[in-house]
This record gives structure tokens, sequence and C-alpha cells, in this order.
């Protein structure tokens, strides 16, 4: 059974490992390999000290499988996602069930945006079917956005 629910602090060992995939890190906005001390003293201190940051999990039969964080920029008074999935649960539309749940649960009104690499054309996807859309582009990445 596969569920989306908040992220609980023992969480955090299991999205590090998602994080520091190799074929994660190769999409991700930053593909540098972070530390497990790096990562949990960064995660408790986002999602669990931070009140505005919100951060969903995906578990599938009883397993972490992927995380769908929403990251509050005061700056423009929006949020950036971030979501990932382990690359061995890919291709079978839980990336979509993550995003969409997620959405749904989070859902406060403000503008939510995506940055996604333009060689990542599935995520594109995955957020153009979830009814972001594309207001920029550079030669890297699209960039997307919903109010949700």
């Amino acid at each position: 059974m596969d569920l989306t629910r908040k992220a609980k602090r023992q969480d955090s060992k299991r999205i590090w490992e998602i994080r520091n995939h190799p074929v994660i890190r190769k999409v991700s906005g930053s593909s540098e390999e972070f530390s497990f001390d790096q990562h949990d003293s960064w995660f408790e201190n986002k999602y669990f000290k931070d009140s505005n940051n919100v951060c969903y999990i995906l578990e599938s039969d009883s397993i972490v499988v992927g995380y769908c964080r929403f990251d509050f920029n005061r700056e423009n008074d929006d949020y950036i996602i971030s979501i990932a999935l382990d690359p061995n649960y890919h291709g079978k539309g839980l990336g979509n069930l993550l995003l969409s749940q997620s959405l749904k649960d989070f859902g406060d009104g403000h503008e939510i945006l995506a940055e996604v690499k333009k060689e990542n054309i599935v995520s594109l996807g995955l957020f153009q079917k979830n009814d972001f859309e594309l207001f920029r582009e550079d030669e890297k990445n699209y960039y997307l956005k919903i109010k949700y």
C-alpha cells in the first residue's frame, strides 16, 4: 500500500539515502554528495525548527521511497519545490502520486516554483501533468510555477 504523509524526524536517513543516490544527484540542483551528519542537522533545522517548510514522504509497503519538499522563500513569499523518488521505484506512477497528494495536502495559497534541468524530461512532464506552467527557461533549466 502507498501512503503519502508529512515526514517524521526518523525519516531523515532514508531521505538522505535517496538524495545522495547518483541518479538523483545527477538531476538535482546541487549534485554534490552530503554526509549523513550534514544532512541530518539540515533536515532537523529545516523541517522541525522552521514551521514554514514542509516535507512529505511516500511510503510503499512501509518503506520510504520518495520525498516532496516545500521550502519557503521569504524574499518572494513563495515556495520552492523539490521532489525525488528512489530510482528503484521509477516508472510506476509513484512520482505523480507523491506530487499530487503533497500538493493537495499542502495547498496553502502561495505560489510554488519548480526548477527542472532540461535533460530531466520525465520531471518536466510530471510537473506539467500536475498543472505547473512553464514561465521561463535558460540554457540549463526550465522554471515552472503553480498557485496551489
